[in-house]
Parts: structure tokens; sequence; C-alpha cells
């Protein structure tokens, strides 16, 4: 008798979940593979939980952490904490002891004994008698995901419940590379993340080192938000086990590959990663968002996390729309808020490489929010004042100057060091919104806001410039080593800075009409743009700042160039008209993509005055008999975008005429006098068509014959007010968002002044603060 066929065992289950059901929090059937990794044809990977630790020792660990940082404060203020006596006031001494008001935050009132009161901690046993007493005070709380500031007693009890619940979160990222795995509470609608089933893979280890020496030489000296010779140390460690790194630091390293490729050339980056920037770039650009979803950005307590999202929002400065700019960089000013970083160290104590790599970090994410609403249409250096609480200015001292463990503050040099960029930048913010709030007061007007620039008191604007010029050439540009990037970057864009303040104190905008405005006053507003122009070409051109290239499109200054097409638009023969066109030619050469696009109206606005500009000094060559040279190349594709525009209108207006015409004819041949005056439906060759108080709302057509209205049109039709105040006239759209491209492209610009007058300034503020205009609602 012979054996029939083995039995085949069914697979023993596992018991515990994939690593991405778990991380999808979807339940798993325990099968290798799992049904669901094969339904979405995902990798499946089970890996044993890691086993918790024993929370008493985690306490332990935190409790002793903080009794070190206190004493070294103790040691810092020369106290010998072993000197210290262990007797505690009384309550009623505690109570008099803490500030009553908001504003002395962290300062313990002494009794009057002639000694000038002192900064110091709240302690354990003051917080927990005093608590009976007094009002709660605002701390930072200490957690196993990350530090998070506390400003409401209820959520401080709440943090310490929630924290001695806590197991073991440093999960490392190998639980889910794909993008299209984010959990559901990831926010990843934030950052424009859309569903991919591509896998997001780190490069080899010989290319993330080079990635990371581009991000040493080319990134850090501008932003200078992580300290360097510890964040080596960390780059290698994770380099040796790439697929077991904290989620956080895994958004951070695709971070930090972003800004590397944006800083490389195209031979560059395809020499380390095997393909062209404009492949690399997008790529890794995704595979951040992705990761910052899996590490939950909008509710992080990790400075890692911040300090990704802040890389990232940079890696898109120059493509992302003004607007979306500005809100993401709101999100990354909470976010350092919810970690305290809106406090000094100090106040919160803070160990000192603490407290000096927070002030990095709040100070770049404020000076970037400042030009984010800059783009954006918004006023600058707001809440830019350094005051008793808020964070103090970096520190103008190396990285291997500070150090973790560190006992006391560094002292600053009084030379130039690699912070030179962030301290010119720190001192020109101070600078400006110390002036603001003087002037404020003062009720007068500051000239850095352009919508206040109609101060009539020139002398005094031009005595605050000159102090600048004094203050900046002191301090900085006398230091400066033209044979040094940082220092020839700084000694440039310096300048150009002064120049466009200048510039903002003699704004065009104050003229009424040419006829009006002095000679020497219009000659010195355009030798000032067409200086700041030249800088910026300085900047963007030499070879020796090719390494910072990366952020020199984020900073054009579009006034100075709708000044300086508005002036040869008026004026085709300045006298300096040569020079300005190949100014001009240099900017559209250096920055074609950006300066052809048709995403934003500034961009199209822009083209138009050049077009303007170009035309009105090729018709004077024409009259004077010249012979007229060939184009350039922007020229010519610039009138390729509105030709085609044009004949893209047409055929829109030519179907939109058949549309009518057919609705017309079925409107009068199908209506049934036996049907409802209300509402009916007959059949058409297969479709519905559909009658509702005598009119037909749909006749088949994929397409609408109208572009849709904006929000604020449509609602004010609905109800009854007239959209007819406008500054571009009756009929025109609230929101300029809502113009189509093939619009925007095909009317040209919108209000041409006559000749030899000045453009209308406040119809090009609206362009500034406005993102992407409407796509066409008919194909091409």
């Amino acid at each position: 008798m012979m054996d029939g066929p083995p039995q085949t065992q069914p697979p023993a289950k596992f018991k515990f979940a994939c690593v991405r059901c778990a991380e999808r929090k979807v339940k798993c059937d325990r099968q290798d593979p799992c049904h669901s990794c094969i339904k979405h044809n995902a990798q499946c990977i089970f890996r044993a939980p890691k086993p918790s630790r024993r929370r008493k020792v985690v306490k332990d660990a935190l409790l002793d952490e903080r009794l070190k940082r206190y004493e070294a404060v103790l040691v810092e203020k020369g106290i010998d904490p072993g000197q210290v006596t262990s007797d505690l006031p009384s309550p009623s001494a505690l109570a008099l002891c803490h500030s009553e008001t908001k504003e002395d935050f962290g300062r313990i009132k002494l009794p009057d004994t002639g000694q000038e009161p002192t900064w110091q901690l709240p302690t354990l046993a003051s917080t927990t008698l005093g608590s009976q007493f007094t009002a709660f005070e605002p701390k930072l709380h200490e957690g196993q995901k990350g530090r998070s500031f506390v400003d409401n007693s209820l959520w401080s009890r709440v943090a310490e419940e929630i924290d001695s619940g806590e197991e073991d979160g440093e999960e490392d990222s190998s639980a889910d590379m794909s993008d299209a795995n984010t959990p559901g509470d990831g926010f990843g609608y934030v950052l424009g993340l859309k569903s991919s089933t591509s896998v997001a893979t780190h490069p080899p280890p010989e290319a993330i080192r080079q990635l990371w020496q581009a991000f040493v030489e080319n990134i850090d000296p501008l932003i200078k938000i992580v300290h360097v010779p510890s964040l080596h140390v960390a780059i290698e460690k994770a380099t040796a086990d790439i697929k077991r790194i904290p989620k956080g630091f895994e958004a951070f390293m695709f971070a930090l590959y972003s800004m590397a490729i944006l800083s490389l050339q195209d031979s560059e980056c395809t020499a380390i990663l095997g393909h062209v920037k404009s492949v690399m770039l997008p790529h890794y650009i995704l595979a951040t968002k992705a990761a910052l979803s899996r590490a939950d950005f909008m509710s992080t307590t990790s400075v890692v996390v911040l300090q990704a999202l802040h890389l990232h929002m940079l890696s898109m400065s120059s493509t992302c729309e003004p607007r979306a700019a500005w809100c993401l960089s709101g999100t990354a000013l909470r976010i350092a808020e919810g970690i305290g970083m809106h406090l000094d160290g100090t106040l919160l104590g803070l160990s000192p490489f603490e407290t000096e790599m927070y002030r990095r970090i709040w100070w770049q994410i404020r000076t970037h929010d400042f030009r984010a609403a800059e783009l954006a249409g918004q006023a600058k250096f707001r809440d830019f004042i350094v005051g008793a609480r808020t964070p103090k200015h970096p520190s103008n001292v190396n990285d291997n100057d500070l150090y973790p463990s560190m006992p006391q503050n560094p002292v600053e040099a009084t030379r130039p060091t690699e912070m030179m960029w962030i301290m010119f930048r720190s001192d020109m913010a101070n600078f400006a919104a110390t002036q603001t709030e003087t002037l404020q007061k003062e009720g007068k007007p500051w000239i850095m806001s352009e919508e206040n620039a109609v101060m009539d008191d020139l002398a005094a604007k031009d005595d605050i410039i000159k102090a600048m010029e004094d203050m900046f050439e002191t301090k900085y540009f006398r230091f400066c080593d033209p044979t040094k990037p940082l220092h020839l970057l700084t000694l440039v864009a310096g300048r150009m800075a002064l120049n466009l303040i200048r510039f903002n104190a003699h704004h065009p905008r104050r003229w009424a009409t040419l006829k009006e405005v002095p000679a020497f006053e219009q000659d010195l507003v355009w030798q000032t743009v067409v200086q700041i122009v030249e800088q910026y070409d300085i900047m963007q051109s030499t070879p020796q700042l090719q390494r910072f290239g990366w952020t020199v499109p984020y900073y054009i200054q579009w006034p100075a160039v709708i000044h300086i097409l508005d002036s040869l638009r008026a004026t085709p023969l300045h006298s300096d008209a040569t020079k300005a066109w190949r100014l001009i030619d240099r900017l559209y050469e250096h920055n074609m993509e950006m300066m052809l696009s048709i995403e934003r109206p500034i961009m199209m606005a822009v083209g138009n005055l050049c077009l303007k500009a170009y035309n009105a000094r090729t018709s004077v060559w024409a009259a004077q008999g010249k012979d007229i040279p060939p184009p350039p190349s922007y020229i010519t594709k610039l009138r390729s975008q509105r030709e085609a525009a044009k004949a893209r209108r047409e055929a829109t207006a030519t179907r939109s005429k058949r549309s009518e015409s057919l609705d017309n004819h079925m409107r009068a041949t199908s209506l049934n006098p036996v049907s409802s005056p209300e509402s009916s439906s007959v059949s058409q060759g297969g479709q519905l068509t559909y009658q509702t108080s005598g009119e037909w709302t749909n006749y088949g057509r994929s397409q609408p014959i109208t572009p849709v209205e904006d929000d604020t049109s449509w609602f004010n039709t609905a109800i009854g007010i007239s959209n007819t105040n406008h500054a571009f006239g009756a009929g025109a759209p609230d929101n300029m968002m809502n113009i189509d491209t093939d619009t925007f492209l095909a009317q040209g610009y919108w209000q041409d002044p006559p000749m030899n007058e000045v453009i209308d300034w406040t119809q090009w503020d609206m362009w500034f603060g406005e993102g992407k205009t409407a796509q066409s609602s008919f194909g091409g």
C-alpha cells in the first residue's frame, strides 16, 4: 500500500502584525506575505517589536539629566551645588518670591535685602510647594519623544501623565519606506503629498558622504541650524546602518539630500547620483514629504524633525507658491514655539550648547518667514524685536567652539567667523525692526515697508540709511576678504541690501507724474536700481559664488527690475539703456525657467512689461531708420507664449459661439409642452438632457462653457452684490488667481500708462501677493 502525497502544512502565523499593517494601523492576517501587502503589491516585512523599557529606568535617567543640568547652571552662576542647603522656604515666603506678572517669567522676587534680583530656574521643591500658593509658571516638559513647552497648568499635568505611559519611541525607519504608505494622521496634504507607489531609497554610502560634504560647503554657511561636528558623527552612524534610523532623522537625511542636490551643478549631480539634478531633486523632495509625514511633523516636538521641515521649505523656496510657502513657514514657527524656542534658553534652564542652537534655529526660521511674508504681499520685520524673554541673536562663534557638554557660553569673536552671513542678516533685521518700532511710537512710517514709503522727510530717511551704512562698514565690510566666498557674498549682498533700502526710501510710488519729479531724484532712483540688479548679477554669475547660487533666485528684487523695465518703456533711448538691457539679458539668461513661468501673475506681468519695453525700443530704432538686430531668445519665447495664448483664446471663442448656437437650437426644438414646466427630462441619442424652469443645463459635454468664478464673485452674485468696484474696472475678477493663463497672456498688460508716465504700483502689489493662476478651462 503506497502512501498518498505528503500533506502540506499551512504556514505558521506570526504572533504580531507586519510592519506595514502596524504602521497603517489596520488589521493584519499575520500570514507571510499578508493579504493587505499582496493587495497593494507591497513588500511584507515581519519584525518582532522591541521590548519595552522599564519606565522607572527612563524616569531615573531623565531626573539625573535634569539634576546635572541644574547643577551646571549653579556652577555657571558661581554657586557650589554641594554647599546648597536643603531647607525649603515657608509657603508664605514662596508666595512672595514668585513674580505676579507674566513679563517677569522666570524671575524670582527676593526680600528687600539690597541685592539685585537674578534669573533663576524653578526647582522641583519650589514647583511642588509653590503650586499651592502661586500661579503656574511656563516650563519645558521632557518627554521620550522630544521636549515640549507647556504654558498651561492643566496640560502640564496631562503631559506628565502621558510621559509616564510612553513606551520607547525610537522606532527605526525600516518599518516602511514607501511614499504611498504614509500614516493617515501624517498631514501629508499640508505638504502636497500625493499617493505614489514609488519606493524612496537612500543613496549608496559613498554618495551620502559626498552629499553631506556638499551640504557642509554649500548650504550650512548660509543657514547654520546644525552643529556640523556633532551631525557628522550622526551621519556616519546612520550611513553604517541606514535601514535602522529613527523616523525623524530619516526625514532630516532626505531633506539634506534635497538641499545638497539643489546646490550642485548638473555635472556634479550626475557624477554622484548618476542622474541630472532635474531628475533627482524632485525625487528626494517627494521622499522628504513622505518621511516628514511618517514622522508626524504636524504634532512633533522633535528638533530634528523641525530642522528637516525647514530644510524642506528651503529646497522648494524658488518653486513653491508664495502664499503656501508663507503658511508652511508659519507651521514651522508653531512647532518651534511648541518646543519652547520663542523663549531664550537661559530662561528655560537649557545648557549653553542647547541655548545657542535654539537661538540659531529660531532666528533662521524667523528670517525665512519674513522673506516668505514679503513675497506673499505681507509686511516684513513683524515681531522681530529682541526683548527680555525672546531669544537673543546667535553668537559670533565657530562650530568648533561649541560642544554639548560645554559648561558656559563661548566667548564671542570680534572678527568674522563662519557665522558671518548669519550675523549680518541678524543685525540687518534687528536694525530695521528697531527703527520700525521707534518710528511707529512716534507715529511715523518706516522706510522698509513700501506701502509706507510716502513719508516726505527724505532727509530723515537718508540719515537713517547713512547710519546703517556706517555700522555695517565698520562691523563687517572692512573685514571682508573677497577671496573667501562667504566674505564676498556678504560684501555684495550687504551693499545690495543697503541699495534696496535706499530705493524703498525714494520709491517711485511717491511720484504722481514724471513731470513733478526733479531730475536728480529720477537719476538717484535709476542709479540705485541699476546697482541692485548689477549686484544681483554678480551674486549669480561669479564662479566663486557658484556654491551659494541655490539661494540667489529666492532674493531677486522684483521692484528694481520692474522700475528698470518701466523706465526703458517710457524712455527707450535712456543714456544707460544699453547697460540696463545687458543686465536684463543676463537676468533672463540665468533664470530662464523661472522668468518664463506662466504659473504666477507676477512672472507673466514682468514678461508683458519686458515685451512692451523691447517693442518701444525697436519702434524708436525703426523710426530712426536703424537696423533692428535679431531679438534675444527670451524675447522670442515671450512672444511665442502670448501668440499661442491668443490662438487658444480665439479657438475658445469659436467653440463658445458654436455651443451657444447648439444651446439655442436644442432649446427651441426640444421643449415638451406636455411636460411639467418645473422639471422634465428627455432621451437624446442615449443621453439625458435635463430641463429645469425652461433652462437646459447639460448636453453631455465634459467641459464647462465658461471658467468657474472665484468664491467671492460667486457668493456676491448669489446674494445680489455687484462686483463692479474693482481696480481693473467693472466685471473684473476679485481674485486675480481666477484669471486663466491664456487670458492673462493674450490680453497683455492690463492698464498701459501713457508714454512718459509711471506705472500703477498698487496693481503690481496685487500681483506680488498672488500665487498660481487658474488654468484655462478649455483644452488647447
